[in-house]
């Protein structure tokens, strides 16, 4: 898993490489917005339909990256609900989010953040994620996530739903 968050960090490195490039200010100024716009979404915290998923389209593209066994969800909805939903089930509030950089070049963005928050068992939660988004109209309308599934097996086997429910969503799950 280390080695896709090195080459997606990597190739958006290298590919970024004229973010500050004067000749282009409509550009930037996009490129500075969309970043305001996803600094303020995680300001809210990782959660509910207030946090930084309010700035999801409808038809969001929600890929988790899990290596030889993707799992994508189509549309907001379905996201929250089993993507999103079985890992906020066991947690006793919104991920909070430290990002830790922002990369941008047109309409893509990659948010480097660790998530921390508290399972409902009253321990830690402590995820680092990358994610790779496309932003329509200062909304995201396509997210390839990376994180560290190991910490997040550990809690969806460790700690009970709140909602008592057992199965996993298919990312969940791999």
């Amino acid at each position: 898993m280390t080695w896709m968050i090195a080459a997606v960090a990597t190739m958006m490195a290298v590919g970024c490489r004229g973010i500050g490039n004067a000749e282009k200010p409509d550009r930037t100024g996009r490129q500075q917005r969309n970043a305001e716009v996803v600094r303020d979404a995680f300001a809210r915290g990782v959660g509910d339909q207030n946090s930084f998923y309010s700035i999801l389209t409808d038809d969001v593209e929600w890929t988790v990256a899990r290596a030889g066994r993707e799992t994508t969800y189509s549309g907001r909805e379905e996201f929250l609900r089993d993507g999103a939903g079985p890992i906020l089930a066991r947690l006793d509030g919104p991920i909070q989010a430290d990002v830790r950089d922002l990369v941008t070049e047109g309409d893509k963005l990659v948010a480097f953040w660790r998530g921390t928050a508290t399972a409902r068992d009253g321990q830690p939660y402590v995820n680092d994620y990358v994610w790779a988004m496309t932003l329509r109209d200062e909304r995201v309308a396509r997210v390839t996530a990376y994180l560290d599934f190991v910490v997040l097996d550990e809690l969806l086997t460790r700690v009970t739903p709140a909602d008592g429910a057992t199965a996993h969503s298919a990312a969940a799950r791999g």
